[in-house]
């Protein structure tokens, strides 16, 4: 094709997740070279800030100062949310890359397409947040709370640094534990101001506390650590992404094997299993000049067979069901098909609301944040926390 249109276009990607080879540079190498190739559509690429709150602070002087140097933004679910809930970013159900996909797309994104109120990425890849056994310690994955604290006691032996249970709980990680919580816990999300987000807190609360099933340096462990420790026989039981599977059984002389390395659904709690998804997709910034040139890299970079030759190269999972019966996919992603089934994972599992579906993203996310890190740390009782994340949440809804 000739070079038809140049046009300014930023791709920004993030730290390498969840493998060696970040997207970024697939993005780099391939993303930028191919659509001028393909479609006479050149792009220059950007890359976000090494830190992670360097990089909010950016998109969000981007949003409020309405920056027009920028037209597609590589985004994941907190940039998605800022974007998508603040006006910054195109509602985008009317481009062929959702209306040709949408029927393929895995129900969890039409449910966070419905709480948003609109399409405001185009998903190249969709994780989890998964429970993950080892099974020579824990034969059989827990089904409920009492079953994960009873799992726990057993298994755990501190003096040898063995631990029952290790939630992800370090370097900006523990929100999700919480979400994950108070969800099973059944909690209102909308005021947190009700018993069960006690219980919650509590339960949280009472595996370093109270059960000793959890060290206290759980608040300071990230995924990477997480997995190692994993891989090192010094975990039972723990959660990180679903590259944390890949990863563990990667790491020199891990003691994990394809066979003992177990991932099931999670322990119900009062109410409800419910799992965490994430994701990372395309936005369009509502202040770029080049719209519809930018439209048309969003329709080719969309297209199955594109995103399937992405997500193969960066051991990533697809949002459309029909790649997920990809022979070759589920060969690089052997968790697809280990315990339950990918499909059985997933299942009513939500992105991370009410933080992505508020225009107050950062704020919040900070808020559960502290939270984890109060209850975990046992700086706070369940109770006095509670009242804090009330008076926090009040205070974030009401802008002052």
């Amino acid at each position: 094709f000739p070079v038809e249109v140049v046009s300014w276009l930023g791709f920004l990607c993030s730290y390498p997740y969840p493998t060696s080879r970040p997207p970024c540079s697939l993005v780099r190498d391939n993303l930028t070279s191919l659509p001028e190739k393909e479609i006479g559509i050149k792009i220059n690429y950007d890359v976000f800030p090494a830190k992670w709150d360097d990089t909010m602070q950016k998109f969000s002087l981007w949003g409020q100062t309405s920056y027009s140097g920028i037209d597609i933004l590589f985004a994941d679910d907190l940039i998605g949310g800022m974007w998508g809930m603040n006006g910054w970013a195109e509602e985008l159900s009317g481009l062929d890359a959702w209306t040709k996909n949408k029927d393929d797309v895995v129900d969890n994104i039409n449910a966070l397409n419905k709480a948003v109120n609109g399409v405001y990425r185009l998903f190249f890849f969709m994780g989890l947040e998964p429970f993950m056994y080892n099974k020579t310690m824990v034969p059989k994955p827990p089904t409920t709370w009492d079953e994960l604290v009873s799992n726990g006691k057993s298994t755990t032996q501190a003096d040898k640094g063995i631990w029952g249970w290790r939630p992800l709980g370090g370097e900006g990680h523990i929100f999700n534990t919480v979400l994950l919580m108070l969800n099973q816990a059944g909690a209102d999300l909308a005021k947190l101001d009700d018993k069960a987000t006690v219980q919650a807190l509590k339960f949280m609360q009472d595996w370093v506390q109270t059960f000793k099933i959890t060290p206290p340096s759980t608040v300071s462990e990230d995924n990477t650590t997480v997995e190692a420790l994993a891989a090192a026989g010094k975990a039972a039981m723990w959660w990180t992404y679903e590259g944390g599977y890949n990863n563990a059984l990667a790491i020199d002389k891990t003691v994990l094997t394809k066979d003992s390395l177990g991932i099931a659904r999670w322990p119900k709690g009062p109410v409800a299993d419910t799992a965490l998804v994430h994701g990372w997709g395309f936005m369009l910034s509502k202040f770029s000049k080049n719209k519809d040139v930018s439209k048309e890299v969003l329709n080719w970079v969309t297209r199955p067979e594109l995103i399937r030759e992405i997500t193969s190269a960066v051991n990533t999972v697809p949002p459309y069901k029909s790649l997920l019966k990809d022979k070759d996919i589920i060969a690089k992603l052997p968790f697809l098909t280990s315990g339950p089934g990918w499909e059985e994972l997933i299942r009513g599992a939500k992105f991370r609301e009410p933080i992505v579906n508020s225009p107050q993203v950062t704020q919040l996310w900070t808020m559960f944040e502290n939270l984890g890190k109060y209850v975990i740390s046992g700086q706070k009782t369940p109770e006095d926390a509670q009242t804090w994340v009330v008076n926090e949440y009040k205070t974030i809804k009401s802008g002052s």
